[in-house]
């Protein structure tokens, strides 16, 4: 079902007094199935007339991830795990324990399919004995692998990508940004509700405007320029390419205080900025996925020739003279290899080294299409 219906559903149990104890919403985690628990809880915790109102104390901070009735928990990031002590120590006490506003409370467990299985047998008597005007959510791409236990005792509701256009309807509600703003945001994350709220950061066309030079490097050979990059990358500073105005919000991001028009953009869940390492790991991991972005673009192209429409339309001119020397195996390939560089750097690699290393692979293929094309 798509969101919208997702969200009827619950919302017509709410209104009719039949919330289920737990649900399992097999989406991605951290899009489609993350904007849909906040919307219910959004629903569930506004005391408007007409909840949720998308305006008032309690629906901000249920979007910002920061409502104290509204509890997350999620793989450690190291080990991809949710462990027995998480389970125990931190997840169990918060859903027993009385509402701070004296109304519904909830449990979201971000990756459930992640539960080793002493956290997920730990986690089957809470729902045995389930505690009052509590709602718990599992969240988890697919169920495969998670108890049966478990599984029997949820309502499982299986959210598929967002439609463009109830996406951006979607992102006026919850973020405040003007109509043509969201439409760009949604037509660009093709239904994907996280990479769509990333994009409404003030940091994002600046990212975009790396990826890009990035991609015109690879495809055109320019390795030097790829390696400044990296260096750039691992040390912190603005990368050469960007102008004045744009090293400014490179500089600025994550700080507190800097503009943002999305809540929890670069910023911890108390409003604190993160340390600087941490802001290079982030900047570095959303250059990896618009590189990913670009490289679908490619797919695209190739596939649909005459009627492709690019999604964005300042890489135009690069995305075609890269579909036409590229392979559609070797460009699947280079999907692959940036995200796992995204993962590695999501384990606290060595930034400037892990994106040398790519881009030295991605021009290398790069290179044997464009030889592999010539001899044909």
């Amino acid at each position: 079902m798509t969101p919208d219906h997702a969200y009827a559903f619950v919302a017509h149990s709410i209104a009719a007094g039949r919330l289920a104890q737990a649900y399992v919403v097999a989406a991605p985690p951290r899009g489609a199935g993350e904007v849909f628990v906040k919307r219910v809880m959004s629903r569930l915790l506004c005391r408007e007339d007409q909840p949720p109102c998308g305006h008032c104390t309690r629906c901000t901070t249920v979007a910002k991830g920061t409502h104290p009735d509204v509890h997350w928990i999620e793989p450690q990031k190291k080990s991809r795990v949710i462990g027995i002590d998480a389970m125990r120590d931190e997840f169990m006490p918060e859903i027993q324990r009385t509402s701070f506003e004296g109304g519904w409370k909830a449990g979201v467990i971000v990756g459930a399919d992640c539960l080793n299985n002493a956290a997920a047998n730990a986690f089957l008597k809470t729902l045995e004995e389930p505690p009052e005007n509590a709602v718990i959510f599992l969240l988890a791409t697919g169920t495969e692998g998670m108890l049966p236990t478990i599984l029997s005792r949820c309502q499982e509701l299986r959210v598929n990508p967002w439609p463009e256009d109830e996406l951006a309807a979607l992102l006026c509600e919850l973020h405040g940004v003007e109509a043509a703003e969201s439409v760009a945001a949604a037509t660009v994350a093709a239904g994907n509700a996280r990479r769509a709220a990333a994009l409404l950061q003030d940091i994002a066309p600046v990212v975009r405007r790396v990826a890009i030079a990035w991609l015109e490097w690879i495809t055109t050979r320019r390795r030097g320029f790829a390696a400044i990059l990296a260096d750039e990358m691992h040390r912190g500073v603005p990368p050469h390419v960007l102008n004045e105005n744009q090293a400014s919000v490179w500089k600025g991001y994550g700080k507190k205080g800097a503009t943002d028009r999305r809540s929890g953009g670069g910023k911890a869940a108390d409003g604190v900025a993160p340390g600087a390492a941490g802001l290079r790991r982030d900047l570095a991991i959303q250059l990896c996925e618009w590189l990913v972005l670009l490289y679908s673009e490619i797919m695209k192209c190739r596939e649909l020739q005459d009627t492709w429409r690019p999604r964005v339309p300042e890489a135009r001119e690069v995305i075609l003279q890269a579909a036409a020397s590229r392979s559609t195996d070797s460009v699947l390939g280079d999907m692959a290899r940036i995200d796992a560089c995204c993962a590695a750097i999501d384990r606290n690699l060595n930034i400037g080294l892990l994106l040398a290393v790519l881009s030295e692979e991605l021009i290398d293929h790069a290179e044997e299409d464009r030889t592999a094309l010539q001899g044909s």
